[in-house]
C-alpha cells in the first residue's frame, strides 16, 4: 500500500510539474527570442549611426570596416542611398546551417542595416535558460517522492496495524488494540474490528455457558431416568411385558444419553477459528522466539514440547494468555525463563518457570490477568511462575 501511495503521489507531481513544465518552458523559448531580437535592434541601430557618421564625413564604408563592429554569428547587410550594398560576416555565421535565423532590419537616415543571427545563438540561448528549470524540474519530482514516502508511510501504518489486528482476530486473539487514528476510514473499520472481537468473545463465552448447561440439564435427568429403569427392570414383581418394555426404554435412555454425550464432544471439539489452527510445535517455537524478543538478552529463554507435537489448536487464546504471564515474568521474575508444552486428547498443558521474583514488588495485575483469561478460556492457572512454577490447563479448542 505505501509502494502504491507513494508511485500515486509522485506520478500526480510528475504530471503537474510536466504541465507546468512545458509552459513555462515554451515561455523561456519566447523570452530567449525576444532578448535575441531586442539585442539585434539595438546593434542594428548603433551600426546603422555609425555608418551614417561615415558617410557624413566622407569616408568609404567597406565590409573591413564594418567587420569590426558585426556580432559573432551573424550577417550584416548596409545599404545606403546612392551606393551598393555592403556585406560584413562575423565569426561563426553559417548561412547554410540557419534553418530559422533571427533577423531584424532597421533604417537610420539613409541608411538601412540588416542584421542576419545564426540559429544555433538563440537555441543556445534558449537551452541555457531552460537547464535550471529542467534541473528544478527533477528536483520537484525527488521531493515530491521524498514527500509522498513519508505521507503514505504516515497513511499506510494504521492500515498495516489494522491487517495485524485482522490477523490476530483470525487466530481467536480478543485482546488487541486497534490503531489510533483521525482518518475516518481507519477508525470506522477499527471500530468494526473491535465489535467483531467482542462479538466472538460474547459467543464463546455462551457456547461455554451452553456446554456446561446442557452438559447439566440433559445428563442429570437421563442418568436417572436410566437408574430409576434399571432399578424397575430389577424388580420381581413385573410381568414379563413390564420387563420387556423397561429394557427396551432403559436402551433407548443409554442411546439418548450416548447422543447426547456425542453431541456435547462434537461441539466441544470444535476449532475456534476454522482453518486458524497451527500445531503444538509451531505455537511453542512462534511463542518463544515472541519472548525472546521482548525479554533482555541476558535472560535466556528455552521451550520444549514434552507431548503431543502434532495437535492442532486455535493459537490466539493461548497466545494471549502466555502474554499476560509474559507481562508478570518481565516485571517481576528474574533469571532464564523455560517454556514446556504438552498436548493432550481435550487439553494443552503449558508450564511456565523462571528465577526467583524481584523482593518488594508491587501488586502484580499482570498475574491475575492470566488467572481470569484462563478462567474465561474454561481453563485454569496454578502455581506462580516467579516463586517456583506456573501450569495452565487450556482446552484444545
Amino acid at each position: 500500500m505505501r509502494g502504491r501511495l507513494t508511485l500515486a503521489f509522485a506520478c500526480f507531481v510528475l504530471v503537474m510539474t510536466a504541465i507546468g513544465g512545458g509552459v513555462r518552458i515554451n515561455a523561456l523559448a519566447d523570452v530567449a527570442r525576444m532578448n535575441e531580437l531586442a539585442g539585434l535592434t539595438t546593434s542594428a541601430h548603433l551600426i546603422g549611426t555609425l555608418v551614417e557618421d561615415l558617410h557624413a564625413d566622407g569616408v568609404p564604408v567597406t565590409a573591413d570596416r564594418l567587420a569590426a563592429y558585426v556580432p559573432d554569428e551573424t550577417e550584416l547587410t548596409v545599404t545606403h542611398e546612392g551606393s551598393a550594398a555592403v556585406t560584413a560576416t562575423g565569426e561563426g555565421f553559417d548561412a547554410a546551417a540557419a534553418d530559422e535565423p533571427t533577423s531584424v532590419e532597421e533604417t537610420v537616415g539613409s541608411t538601412t542595416i540588416r542584421l542576419v543571427q545564426d540559429a544555433s545563438v538563440l537555441d543556445d540561448a534558449t537551452r541555457e535558460a531552460q537547464v535550471p528549470l529542467f534541473f528544478l524540474l527533477a528536483v520537484l519530482v525527488l521531493f515530491a517522492g521524498l514527500v509522498g514516502f513519508v505521507v503514505a508511510s504516515a497513511l499506510a501504518r494504521p492500515f498495516n496495524k489494522l491487517a495485524e489486528s485482522a490477523a490476530a482476530l483470525g487466530r481467536g486473539r480478543f485482546d488487541f488494540e486497534p490503531p489510533k487514528s483521525k482518518i475516518p476510514e481507519v477508525v470506522l473499520i477499527a471500530n468494526s474490528l473491535s465489535t467483531s472481537a467482542r462479538q466472538l468473545q460474547d459467543s464463546l463465552q455462551r457456547d461455554r455457558e451452553f456446554f456446561h448447561h446442557a452438559s447439566h440439564v440433559l445428563r442429570t435427568p437421563l442418568t436417572g431416568l436410566r437408574l430409576e429403569l434399571e432399578e424397575l427392570s430389577e424388580r420381581p414383581d413385573l410381568t414379563d411385558d413390564v420387563r420387556r418394555s423397561a429394557a427396551r426404554s432403559l436402551a433407548d435412555a443409554e442411546r439418548l444419553e450416548a447422543t447426547v454425550s456425542e453431541l456435547l464432544e462434537f461441539a466441544r471439539a470444535r476449532s475456534l477459528v476454522a482453518g486458524a489452527e497451527v500445531s503444538l510445535m509451531r505455537l511453542g517455537a512462534d511463542v518463544a522466539q515472541r519472548w525472546r524478543d521482548r525479554l533482555p538478552e541476558s535472560r535466556e529463554v528455552r521451550a520444549y514440547v514434552d507431548g503431543g507435537p502434532e495437535f492442532t489448536l486455535t493459537p490466539g487464546p493461548v497466545e494471549q494468555l502466555l502474554d499476560s504471564v509474559l507481562r508478570d515474568v518481565s516485571d517481576h521474575g528474574t533469571g532464564a525463563v523455560t517454556l514446556r508444552f504438552a498436548g493432550q486428547e481435550e487439553l494443552v498443558k503449558v508450564t511456565v518457570r523462571s528465577g526467583p521474583g524481584r523482593r518488594g514488588a508491587p501488586e502484580r495485575p499482570s498475574a491475575q490477568v492470566a488467572h481470569t483469561i484462563a478462567e474465561v478460556l474454561g481453563g485454569r492457572c496454578t502455581g506462580d511462575a516467579t516463586s517456583g512454577e506456573l501450569e495452565i490447563l487450556l482446552p484444545r479448542r
